[in-house]
């Protein structure tokens, strides 16, 4: 019985620790600009630009990420990042993303417009 109490105590204090974990949302989904809405939208709207436009998926500390960019090497633009609500977390590559090229991992494109 002393060895139930034991572990009764052991598993409350195991279970209940001082510090909250972060959980990030990961976005794992089949053509992710066709079954999330508001990238389905953006990515309507990108395909009528006149520039060469792409959105790439990665994963940045832990969450899944959708980067937003021009694909044009004659245009200078930042590139923008989301989470998969749609919120926007940073621009890469300025005060809010530093260090975002180091940072982002397994980055790829899923979608471009081909221009």
């Amino acid at each position: 019985m002393r060895y139930l109490y034991a572990l009764c105590f052991f598993c409350f204090f195991t279970l209940s620790g001082c510090e909250e974990e972060v959980l990030y949302k990961t976005c794992v989904v089949s053509e992710p600009t066709q079954n999330i809405e508001w990238l389905r939208r953006r990515v309507q709207e990108l395909q009528k630009s006149e520039y060469c436009q792409a959105v790439q998926t990665g994963n940045l500390n832990g969450r899944t990420v959708f980067v937003l960019r021009n694909c044009d090497p004659a245009v200078n633009s930042i590139d923008a990042v989301y989470d998969c609500d749609g919120n926007l977390l940073c621009y890469a590559g300025d005060d809010t993303c530093p260090n975002f090229s180091k940072e982002v991992r397994e980055l790829k494109v899923i979608w471009t417009n081909g221009k």
